[in-house]
């Protein structure tokens, strides 16, 4: 694998985050509705008829559909091919960054960064898509991503499999500890099971340092946006999605963790 350029990669990585986003598009079109992720296959959401594997390629069958369904003719909405390629850009950026500073035409060294950036990057589109409007998070992005992280684990360059245990134990127990003891204060639900969840994946990605570096970012660009965002639309609803905030934070830290936690500690006085 150590001999596979980067410009290859990158290609394998842009299609596999298409694939992927395909997939996102599911999640997100059925799980907020309680339809099965693996059963019925593909359907037009129109006339609920199957829809062929063949016009069913991502971003390239909506194209040769011309935006409509080949059963009942209806418009297939846009941001279907919007999500795949989103996702594919994703996927590419993630070898990118992994690798950073690159040649193309040197190999791919950075496996296990790689892949966990791309499951963080690629993770944003339906975390973000779901918490927003439904204020879930599918636990298929969450848990699968304490799955990921401990499969990485074992790769070369990343965390150990210990670490990865460690760091979902820690970071999704501290993070329910924390809404748990809240909670109590408040007198009503101070965090889902869904970010609790999530944190746990990242805690399996990066580590529990990390974990927690995410979780502080998160919370920053939490009230960095939804405080304006409360003002200019008057909403009164108490909830706030979290969990888009967490998937925006967590590709930051990966990569820049180190930085950024020598940065924070160092505001405390505890690092030089």
């Amino acid at each position: 694998m150590n001999e596979i350029p980067l410009w290859y990669v990158a290609i394998l990585f842009a299609m596999l985050g298409a694939c992927v986003g395909s997939f996102y598009n599911v999640i997100v079109y059925r799980m907020p509705r309680g339809i099965s992720l693996i059963n019925p296959p593909s359907f037009c959401p129109h006339c609920k008829k199957k829809i062929p594997i063949w016009l069913n390629l991502p971003v390239v069958g909506w194209i040769l559909l011309r935006g409509k369904s080949a059963c009942c003719h209806k418009p297939i909405s846009i941001r279907y091919p919007l999500g795949e390629a989103l996702c594919g850009l994703l996927g590419a950026f993630a070898l990118l960054l992994a690798n950073y500073p690159f040649s193309w035409t040197e190999p791919v060294t950075h496996w296990a960064d790689s892949f966990a950036l791309f499951w963080l990057l690629l993770g944003i589109y339906p975390v973000a898509a779901v918490d927003f409007e439904f204020k879930l998070i599918p636990d298929s992005i969450s848990i699968g991503g304490i799955v990921v992280g401990f499969a990485l684990s074992f790769f070369p360059g990343g965390i150990t499999p210990l670490e990865s245990l460690l760091g979902a134990l820690f970071a999704g127990g501290g993070l329910y500890l924390i809404g748990f003891v809240a909670g109590k204060i408040l007198k009503r639900d101070a965090m889902g099971l869904g970010d609790v969840k999530l944190v746990a994946g990242f805690g399996a990605l990066m580590g529990v340092g990390h974990a927690f570096a995410a979780l502080v970012l998160a919370s920053f660009l939490g009230i960095l946006i939804m405080v304006p965002y409360r003002l200019v639309k008057k909403d009164e609803s108490k909830e706030i999605p979290f969990g888009p905030f967490l998937a925006v934070a967590a590709p930051i830290v990966y990569r820049f963790g180190d930085l950024f936690l020598t940065y924070y500690f160092g505001l405390f006085g505890l690092v030089e």
